[in-house]
């Protein structure tokens, strides 16, 4: 009867034990998040061959490309979050040399700040060695919660399908175990941090590998000076003033969509 009695009183210990850590789980409100962004050099530049105008001189120079490109090419970008304010910035990494010469046609190297108190997202970016300052509100994301879920780092998240910027299809891996409604880049607005993320038509995925629960530094001033900061609508105007002439709208998309997320 005693065994009985103490065995009972141990399942229940544990039982009060278990609701004591659920009731007083840790959700982080700060931290920074190492991702690793893998592109898919051939594919990639396989799209933005086939979207080029018919007797573009610029074929044969990126059929010789392909040939000579790895299959992918590894970035690694870093997100520090503290409350609501989120910054995105490239990580310095020594590239093949190949890559380090396609790194400007691969990748933008955005800095990304984002409040989302404030509804407000900037964007800093360099192209053709002028500076593009882009500010405006929280990018509109329509987003399906499905039953999938993977393990991501540590986390356990859930997936999530979306279309942005009118029609571009992504796939975000979120974690409620880290409340901040935010991801890499101008992604959001999930119940939880966004540690996994695709963009099929940027032949595109990142995924985090590390995330550390210290306080980070968040930088809000990400423009230069002489940098006139514009609305998306502008930017993409601006664009297609500029570049109109010579590139396809289906090019123009194509680098839009990278530079806006």
């Amino acid at each position: 009867m005693k065994n009985t009695l103490y065995i009972a009183v141990l399942f229940i210990l544990g039982l009060s034990i278990q609701s004591a850590q659920a009731q007083y789980a840790y959700f982080p409100t700060e931290g920074i998040i190492t991702f690793e962004k893998t592109i898919h050099v051939k594919n990639l530049m396989k799209r933005y061959m086939n979207s080029l105008k018919p007797g573009d001189m610029s074929r044969t120079y990126i059929e010789q490309m392909i040939t000579k490109s790895p299959e992918t090419a590894v970035l690694e970008k870093k997100l520090s979050f503290r409350g609501d304010e989120i910054y995105f910035e490239p990580v310095e990494k020594q590239q093949p040399p190949m890559i380090a010469q396609m790194l400007s046609m691969l990748d933008n190297n955005n800095k990304v700040y984002q409040n989302l108190k404030k509804n407000e997202s900037m964007i800093a970016l360099e192209m053709g060695g002028s500076g593009i300052a882009i500010k405006d509100s929280l990018t509109d994301v329509k987003w399906k919660i499905t039953n999938e879920y993977r393990n991501i780092a540590g986390y356990d998240c859930r997936r999530a399908n979306g279309i942005t910027l009118d029609s571009v299809y992504v796939v975000a891996f979120y974690t409620d175990q880290i409340p901040t409604s935010a991801g890499p880049g101008t992604i959001h607005g999930l119940p939880g941090m966004i540690l996994g993320y695709v963009v099929p038509e940027q032949h595109m995925n990142i995924y985090a590998k590390k995330v550390e629960l210290t306080a980070p530094t968040i930088k809000s001033d990400i423009f230069k000076k002489k940098d006139e900061p514009m609305s998306r609508e502008k930017t993409k105007a601006r664009m297609k003033e500029i570049m109109g002439q010579w590139m396809t709208e289906q090019q123009l998309n194509l680098m839009l969509a990278a530079m806006f997320l």
